[in-house]
Protein backbone atom coordinates (compact mmCIF):
# COMPACT_ATOMS: atom_id res chain seq x y z
CA UNK A 1 0.00 0.00 0.00
CA UNK A 2 1.10 3.57 -0.69
CA UNK A 3 1.78 6.22 2.01
CA UNK A 4 -1.41 8.00 0.96
CA UNK A 5 -3.47 4.85 1.47
CA UNK A 6 -1.87 4.36 4.87
CA UNK A 7 -2.83 7.91 5.88
CA UNK A 8 -6.36 7.29 4.68
CA UNK A 9 -6.53 4.17 6.84
CA UNK A 10 -5.33 6.11 9.90
CA UNK A 11 -7.99 8.76 9.32
CA UNK A 12 -10.64 6.09 8.92
CA UNK A 13 -9.45 4.26 12.02
CA UNK A 14 -10.22 7.29 14.17
CA UNK A 15 -13.57 7.73 12.44
CA UNK A 16 -14.34 4.06 13.21
CA UNK A 17 -13.86 4.52 16.97
CA UNK A 18 -17.59 4.59 17.65
CA UNK A 19 -17.66 3.77 21.35
CA UNK A 20 -21.45 4.03 21.64
CA UNK A 21 -22.14 1.14 19.26
CA UNK A 22 -23.44 -1.35 21.87
CA UNK A 23 -25.85 1.10 23.51
CA UNK A 24 -27.02 3.25 20.61
CA UNK A 25 -30.54 1.85 20.37
CA UNK A 26 -30.82 1.74 24.15
CA UNK A 27 -29.87 5.43 24.30
CA UNK A 28 -32.57 6.40 21.81
CA UNK A 29 -35.16 4.36 23.68
CA UNK A 30 -34.08 6.00 26.94
CA UNK A 31 -34.65 9.38 25.27
CA UNK A 32 -38.26 8.39 24.70
CA UNK A 33 -38.06 7.27 21.06
CA UNK A 34 -39.82 4.14 19.85
CA UNK A 35 -38.15 1.33 17.96
CA UNK A 36 -39.91 2.45 14.80
CA UNK A 37 -38.51 5.95 15.27
CA UNK A 38 -35.02 4.53 15.80
CA UNK A 39 -35.25 2.69 12.49
CA UNK A 40 -36.63 5.81 10.86
CA UNK A 41 -33.55 7.75 11.98
CA UNK A 42 -31.40 5.26 10.11
CA UNK A 43 -33.57 5.92 7.06
CA UNK A 44 -32.93 9.65 7.55
CA UNK A 45 -29.19 9.00 7.33
CA UNK A 46 -29.69 7.04 4.13
CA UNK A 47 -32.10 9.53 2.57
CA UNK A 48 -29.72 12.38 3.35
CA UNK A 49 -26.95 10.36 1.77
CA UNK A 50 -29.11 9.77 -1.29
CA UNK A 51 -29.84 13.48 -1.62
CA UNK A 52 -26.16 14.39 -1.62
CA UNK A 53 -24.65 11.20 -3.08
CA UNK A 54 -24.36 12.37 -6.66
CA UNK A 55 -23.33 15.99 -5.92
CA UNK A 56 -20.61 14.83 -3.53
CA UNK A 57 -19.41 12.23 -6.03
CA UNK A 58 -19.16 14.95 -8.67
CA UNK A 59 -17.34 17.16 -6.17
CA UNK A 60 -14.85 14.35 -5.48
CA UNK A 61 -14.16 13.73 -9.17
CA UNK A 62 -13.75 17.45 -9.87
CA UNK A 63 -11.89 18.75 -6.81
CA UNK A 64 -10.32 15.58 -5.42
CA UNK A 65 -11.27 12.64 -3.23
CA UNK A 66 -9.15 14.01 -0.37
CA UNK A 67 -11.19 17.20 -0.02
CA UNK A 68 -14.44 15.29 -0.29
CA UNK A 69 -13.41 13.04 2.59
CA UNK A 70 -12.11 16.00 4.61
CA UNK A 71 -15.40 17.87 4.32
CA UNK A 72 -17.26 14.70 5.28
CA UNK A 73 -15.13 14.35 8.40
CA UNK A 74 -15.75 17.98 9.34
CA UNK A 75 -19.51 17.59 8.96
CA UNK A 76 -19.35 14.57 11.30
CA UNK A 77 -17.55 16.67 13.90
CA UNK A 78 -20.28 19.31 13.70
CA UNK A 79 -22.97 16.64 14.03
CA UNK A 80 -21.44 15.21 17.19
CA UNK A 81 -21.12 18.68 18.69
CA UNK A 82 -24.84 19.30 18.20
CA UNK A 83 -25.62 15.82 19.57
CA UNK A 84 -25.05 16.93 23.16
CA UNK A 85 -27.81 19.56 23.01
CA UNK A 86 -30.76 17.61 21.58
CA UNK A 87 -33.47 15.49 23.20
CA UNK A 88 -36.27 15.14 20.63
CA UNK A 89 -36.88 13.00 17.58
CA UNK A 90 -36.71 16.07 15.33
CA UNK A 91 -33.38 17.07 16.85
CA UNK A 92 -31.92 13.60 16.37
CA UNK A 93 -33.29 13.54 12.83
CA UNK A 94 -31.39 16.75 12.05
CA UNK A 95 -28.11 15.30 13.34
CA UNK A 96 -28.72 12.07 11.44
CA UNK A 97 -29.27 14.21 8.36
CA UNK A 98 -25.79 15.69 8.89
CA UNK A 99 -24.32 12.23 9.36
CA UNK A 100 -25.89 11.21 6.06
CA UNK A 101 -24.27 14.22 4.38
CA UNK A 102 -20.92 13.27 5.90
CA UNK A 103 -21.29 9.70 4.66
CA UNK A 104 -22.09 10.98 1.18
CA UNK A 105 -18.82 12.90 1.05
CA UNK A 106 -16.95 9.72 1.99
CA UNK A 107 -19.03 7.27 -0.05
CA UNK A 108 -17.23 6.18 -3.18
CA UNK A 109 -14.38 8.64 -2.63
CA UNK A 110 -12.39 6.41 -0.29
CA UNK A 111 -12.83 3.35 -2.49
CA UNK A 112 -12.03 5.28 -5.67
CA UNK A 113 -8.99 6.85 -3.97
CA UNK A 114 -7.57 3.45 -2.98
CA UNK A 115 -8.22 1.88 -6.38
CA UNK A 116 -6.65 4.77 -8.30
CA UNK A 117 -3.63 4.91 -6.01
CA UNK A 118 -3.03 1.22 -6.70
CA UNK A 119 -3.51 1.80 -10.42
CA UNK A 120 -0.80 4.46 -10.43
CA UNK A 121 1.79 1.95 -9.22
CA UNK A 122 0.44 -0.81 -11.48
CA UNK A 123 -1.05 -2.90 -8.68
CA UNK A 124 -4.77 -2.63 -9.43
CA UNK A 125 -4.89 -6.44 -9.46
CA UNK A 126 -4.24 -6.27 -5.72
CA UNK A 127 -7.41 -4.23 -5.20
CA UNK A 128 -9.48 -6.99 -3.60
CA UNK A 129 -6.64 -7.89 -1.23
CA UNK A 130 -6.12 -4.21 -0.32
CA UNK A 131 -9.83 -3.58 0.21
CA UNK A 132 -10.01 -6.72 2.36
CA UNK A 133 -7.24 -5.52 4.64
CA UNK A 134 -8.43 -1.92 4.57
CA UNK A 135 -11.91 -2.89 5.73
CA UNK A 136 -10.52 -5.48 8.09
CA UNK A 137 -8.45 -2.85 9.88
CA UNK A 138 -11.53 -0.66 10.31
CA UNK A 139 -13.55 -3.55 11.67
CA UNK A 140 -10.80 -4.34 14.16
CA UNK A 141 -10.73 -0.73 15.32
CA UNK A 142 -14.49 -0.72 15.74
CA UNK A 143 -14.19 -3.90 17.84
CA UNK A 144 -11.86 -2.17 20.26
CA UNK A 145 -14.18 0.82 20.49
CA UNK A 146 -17.35 -1.15 21.24
CA UNK A 147 -15.55 -3.38 23.74
CA UNK A 148 -14.41 -0.30 25.64
CA UNK A 149 -17.87 1.19 25.25
CA UNK A 150 -19.48 -1.95 26.65
CA UNK A 151 -17.26 -1.82 29.72
CA UNK A 152 -17.87 1.86 30.40
CA UNK A 153 -21.63 1.68 29.88
CA UNK A 154 -22.20 -1.69 31.59
CA UNK A 155 -24.51 0.04 34.10
CA UNK A 156 -26.64 1.39 31.22
CA UNK A 157 -27.03 4.88 32.70
CA UNK A 158 -27.44 8.09 30.74
CA UNK A 159 -24.25 9.50 32.26
CA UNK A 160 -22.14 6.63 30.93
CA UNK A 161 -23.84 6.91 27.54
CA UNK A 162 -22.74 10.51 27.22
CA UNK A 163 -19.18 9.61 28.17
CA UNK A 164 -19.06 7.36 25.12
CA UNK A 165 -20.41 10.11 22.88
CA UNK A 166 -17.77 12.54 24.16
CA UNK A 167 -15.03 10.01 23.39
CA UNK A 168 -16.44 9.56 19.89
CA UNK A 169 -16.52 13.32 19.39
CA UNK A 170 -12.82 13.60 20.25
CA UNK A 171 -11.75 10.78 17.92
CA UNK A 172 -13.81 12.28 15.09
CA UNK A 173 -11.79 15.48 15.41
CA UNK A 174 -8.53 13.52 15.23
CA UNK A 175 -9.79 11.64 12.17
CA UNK A 176 -10.59 14.93 10.45
CA UNK A 177 -7.08 16.26 11.10
CA UNK A 178 -5.47 13.11 9.68
CA UNK A 179 -7.63 13.40 6.56
CA UNK A 180 -5.99 16.76 5.86
CA UNK A 181 -2.57 15.06 5.66
CA UNK A 182 -3.54 12.83 2.73
CA UNK A 183 -1.80 13.55 -0.57
CA UNK A 184 -3.67 12.84 -3.79
CA UNK A 185 -2.62 12.63 -7.43
CA UNK A 186 -5.27 13.73 -9.89
CA UNK A 187 -6.23 11.28 -12.57
CA UNK A 188 -7.33 11.40 -16.19
CA UNK A 189 -8.31 8.64 -18.62
CA UNK A 190 -4.72 8.14 -19.79
CA UNK A 191 -3.26 8.40 -16.29
CA UNK A 192 -1.67 11.82 -16.91
CA UNK A 193 -1.23 14.24 -14.03
CA UNK A 194 -3.85 16.71 -15.17
CA UNK A 195 -6.95 18.26 -13.69
CA UNK A 196 -10.34 16.65 -14.08
CA UNK A 197 -12.32 17.86 -17.06
CA UNK A 198 -15.23 20.02 -15.95
CA UNK A 199 -18.66 18.68 -16.73
CA UNK A 200 -22.17 19.73 -15.86
CA UNK A 201 -23.77 17.93 -12.93
CA UNK A 202 -26.39 16.27 -15.12
CA UNK A 203 -23.69 15.00 -17.49
CA UNK A 204 -21.70 13.59 -14.58
CA UNK A 205 -24.77 11.92 -13.14
CA UNK A 206 -25.54 10.37 -16.50
CA UNK A 207 -22.14 8.68 -16.48
CA UNK A 208 -23.22 6.38 -13.65
CA UNK A 209 -26.70 5.77 -15.03
CA UNK A 210 -25.51 5.11 -18.57
CA UNK A 211 -22.82 2.71 -17.43
CA UNK A 212 -25.37 0.72 -15.46
CA UNK A 213 -27.64 0.66 -18.52
CA UNK A 214 -24.91 -0.43 -20.92
CA UNK A 215 -22.94 -2.78 -18.70
CA UNK A 216 -25.22 -5.71 -17.89
CA UNK A 217 -22.55 -7.37 -15.76
CA UNK A 218 -22.11 -4.33 -13.52
CA UNK A 219 -25.87 -3.89 -13.34
CA UNK A 220 -26.30 -7.50 -12.21
CA UNK A 221 -23.60 -7.15 -9.55
CA UNK A 222 -25.24 -3.98 -8.23
CA UNK A 223 -28.70 -5.55 -8.02
CA UNK A 224 -27.27 -8.63 -6.35
CA UNK A 225 -25.35 -6.53 -3.83
CA UNK A 226 -28.38 -4.38 -3.06
CA UNK A 227 -31.00 -7.09 -2.63
CA UNK A 228 -28.79 -9.44 -0.61
CA UNK A 229 -27.53 -6.85 1.87
CA UNK A 230 -28.24 -7.84 5.48
CA UNK A 231 -29.62 -4.60 6.90
CA UNK A 232 -31.38 -3.70 10.21
CA UNK A 233 -29.27 -6.12 12.27
CA UNK A 234 -27.56 -3.34 14.24
CA UNK A 235 -30.88 -1.67 15.01
CA UNK A 236 -32.66 -4.88 16.07
CA UNK A 237 -30.03 -7.00 17.76
CA UNK A 238 -30.37 -5.25 21.14
CA UNK A 239 -34.13 -5.87 21.06
CA UNK A 240 -33.46 -9.50 20.15
CA UNK A 241 -30.97 -9.81 23.02
CA UNK A 242 -33.52 -8.36 25.41
CA UNK A 243 -36.09 -10.87 24.23
CA UNK A 244 -33.60 -13.72 24.68
CA UNK A 245 -32.58 -12.49 28.16
CA UNK A 246 -28.95 -11.93 27.17
CA UNK A 247 -26.95 -10.37 30.05
CA UNK A 248 -26.54 -6.60 29.61
CA UNK A 249 -22.75 -6.75 29.53
CA UNK A 250 -22.85 -9.01 26.49
CA UNK A 251 -24.46 -6.32 24.34
CA UNK A 252 -20.99 -4.83 24.02
CA UNK A 253 -18.95 -8.02 24.28
CA UNK A 254 -20.89 -9.71 21.47
CA UNK A 255 -20.53 -6.68 19.21
CA UNK A 256 -16.80 -6.48 19.96
CA UNK A 257 -16.26 -10.18 19.28
CA UNK A 258 -18.25 -9.89 16.08
CA UNK A 259 -16.14 -6.94 14.97
CA UNK A 260 -12.90 -8.85 15.64
CA UNK A 261 -14.12 -11.73 13.54
CA UNK A 262 -15.25 -9.31 10.84
CA UNK A 263 -11.74 -7.85 10.80
CA UNK A 264 -10.26 -11.31 10.30
CA UNK A 265 -12.87 -12.23 7.71
CA UNK A 266 -12.43 -9.04 5.69
CA UNK A 267 -8.65 -9.29 5.93
CA UNK A 268 -8.88 -12.68 4.23
CA UNK A 269 -12.04 -12.18 2.17
CA UNK A 270 -10.05 -12.19 -1.06
CA UNK A 271 -9.15 -15.83 -0.36
CA UNK A 272 -12.77 -16.96 -0.72
CA UNK A 273 -12.68 -16.64 -4.49
CA UNK A 274 -9.42 -18.58 -4.62
CA UNK A 275 -10.79 -21.36 -2.46
CA UNK A 276 -14.34 -21.71 -3.78
CA UNK A 277 -14.52 -19.74 -7.01
CA UNK A 278 -16.82 -16.84 -7.77
CA UNK A 279 -20.18 -18.61 -7.72
CA UNK A 280 -19.74 -20.60 -4.51
CA UNK A 281 -18.14 -17.72 -2.63
CA UNK A 282 -21.07 -15.47 -3.56
CA UNK A 283 -23.52 -18.06 -2.26
CA UNK A 284 -21.60 -18.42 1.00
CA UNK A 285 -21.60 -14.71 1.79
CA UNK A 286 -25.23 -14.16 0.85
CA UNK A 287 -27.27 -17.28 1.62
CA UNK A 288 -25.81 -17.93 5.09
CA UNK A 289 -27.06 -14.60 6.51
CA UNK A 290 -30.57 -15.50 5.36
CA UNK A 291 -30.34 -18.79 7.24
CA UNK A 292 -29.13 -17.00 10.36
CA UNK A 293 -32.07 -14.58 10.17
CA UNK A 294 -34.44 -17.55 10.04
CA UNK A 295 -32.71 -19.17 13.02
CA UNK A 296 -32.99 -15.93 15.00
CA UNK A 297 -36.72 -15.93 14.33
CA UNK A 298 -37.08 -19.41 15.77
CA UNK A 299 -34.49 -19.76 18.54
CA UNK A 300 -34.80 -17.70 21.72
CA UNK A 301 -31.88 -18.64 24.00
CA UNK A 302 -29.25 -16.26 25.43
CA UNK A 303 -26.15 -18.20 24.36
CA UNK A 304 -27.50 -19.20 20.96
CA UNK A 305 -28.83 -15.68 20.38
CA UNK A 306 -25.31 -14.30 20.84
CA UNK A 307 -23.87 -16.87 18.45
CA UNK A 308 -26.50 -16.25 15.77
CA UNK A 309 -26.00 -12.50 15.92
CA UNK A 310 -22.22 -12.87 15.60
CA UNK A 311 -22.43 -15.32 12.69
CA UNK A 312 -24.97 -13.17 10.88
CA UNK A 313 -22.93 -10.00 11.36
CA UNK A 314 -19.61 -11.56 10.32
CA UNK A 315 -20.81 -13.34 7.19
CA UNK A 316 -22.93 -10.37 6.14
CA UNK A 317 -19.91 -8.04 6.28
CA UNK A 318 -17.36 -10.36 4.68
CA UNK A 319 -18.83 -9.61 1.26
CA UNK A 320 -17.93 -5.90 1.22
CA UNK A 321 -14.36 -5.95 -0.19
CA UNK A 322 -15.29 -8.64 -2.71
CA UNK A 323 -18.30 -6.75 -4.05
CA UNK A 324 -16.31 -3.49 -4.19
CA UNK A 325 -13.63 -5.16 -6.30
CA UNK A 326 -16.18 -6.70 -8.68
CA UNK A 327 -17.81 -3.31 -9.18
CA UNK A 328 -14.54 -1.45 -9.72
CA UNK A 329 -13.46 -3.89 -12.41
CA UNK A 330 -16.21 -2.46 -14.63
CA UNK A 331 -15.61 1.25 -13.91
CA UNK A 332 -13.05 3.61 -15.49
CA UNK A 333 -10.79 5.67 -13.23
CA UNK A 334 -11.82 9.21 -14.20
CA UNK A 335 -15.46 8.94 -13.10
CA UNK A 336 -15.07 6.15 -10.57
CA UNK A 337 -16.30 8.18 -7.57
CA UNK A 338 -19.39 9.37 -9.46
CA UNK A 339 -20.33 5.86 -10.61
CA UNK A 340 -19.77 4.39 -7.15
CA UNK A 341 -21.90 7.17 -5.70
CA UNK A 342 -24.67 6.27 -8.15
CA UNK A 343 -24.47 2.66 -7.02
CA UNK A 344 -24.52 3.68 -3.38
CA UNK A 345 -27.56 5.83 -4.11
CA UNK A 346 -29.49 2.82 -5.36
CA UNK A 347 -28.48 0.66 -2.41
CA UNK A 348 -29.28 3.29 0.18
CA UNK A 349 -32.61 4.00 -1.45
CA UNK A 350 -33.60 0.37 -1.19
CA UNK A 351 -32.59 0.14 2.47
CA UNK A 352 -34.21 3.48 3.34
CA UNK A 353 -37.52 2.22 1.96
CA UNK A 354 -37.31 -1.20 3.59
CA UNK A 355 -36.14 -0.13 7.07
CA UNK A 356 -39.46 1.43 8.13
CA UNK A 357 -41.24 -1.62 6.73
CA UNK A 358 -39.07 -3.99 8.74
CA UNK A 359 -39.44 -1.71 11.76
CA UNK A 360 -43.22 -1.75 11.43
CA UNK A 361 -43.19 -5.55 11.21
CA UNK A 362 -40.82 -5.75 14.20
CA UNK A 363 -43.21 -3.68 16.32
CA UNK A 364 -45.90 -6.25 15.52
CA UNK A 365 -43.77 -9.40 15.63
CA UNK A 366 -39.97 -9.52 15.86
CA UNK A 367 -39.72 -13.03 14.43
CA UNK A 368 -41.78 -12.02 11.41
CA UNK A 369 -39.35 -9.17 10.79
CA UNK A 370 -36.43 -11.60 10.81
CA UNK A 371 -38.20 -13.94 8.37
CA UNK A 372 -38.92 -10.98 6.08
CA UNK A 373 -35.23 -10.00 6.07
CA UNK A 374 -34.30 -13.55 5.12
CA UNK A 375 -36.89 -13.68 2.33
CA UNK A 376 -35.47 -10.52 0.71
CA UNK A 377 -31.96 -11.99 0.66
CA UNK A 378 -33.15 -15.27 -0.82
CA UNK A 379 -35.03 -13.41 -3.55
CA UNK A 380 -31.89 -11.46 -4.46
CA UNK A 381 -29.93 -14.68 -4.83
CA UNK A 382 -32.54 -16.27 -7.04
CA UNK A 383 -33.03 -13.25 -9.28
CA UNK A 384 -29.41 -12.06 -9.64
CA UNK A 385 -27.08 -14.95 -8.88
CA UNK A 386 -23.45 -14.01 -9.67
CA UNK A 387 -21.49 -16.26 -11.99
CA UNK A 388 -17.80 -16.28 -12.92
CA UNK A 389 -18.22 -14.46 -16.24
CA UNK A 390 -20.07 -11.61 -14.51
CA UNK A 391 -16.84 -10.37 -12.88
CA UNK A 392 -14.79 -10.44 -16.08
CA UNK A 393 -13.75 -6.89 -17.07
CA UNK A 394 -15.58 -5.44 -20.04
CA UNK A 395 -13.04 -3.87 -22.43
Amino acid sequence: MTPSINRLIIAQVFRALFFAGPIFTLFLLAKGLSLQQALTLTSVVLLSGMLFEIPTGIFADKYGRKWSMAIGSLVSVVGWLIWFYINTFIGFAFVYFLFGLANAFWSGSNEAFVYDELKIIGRENDAQKTFSRYNGALAGTYAIAVFIGGLIASTHTMATYYILFKMTFITSIIGFLFTLTIKETKHAPLGDDVSHKEQKALQQFSVGINLLKKNSKLRKIVFFSTLTVSFALMELYQVYFSRAAVPASWYGYALALSSVLIAVAKWNAYRLERWFGVEKSMLIISVLPALFWIAMAIIIHPVIAIMLFIFNDVIGNTRDPIIVDYQNRHIDSQNRATVLSTISLLTNGYIAIMLPVIGWIADKNLSAAFISAAALIIFGNIAFRIRADDVVIVS
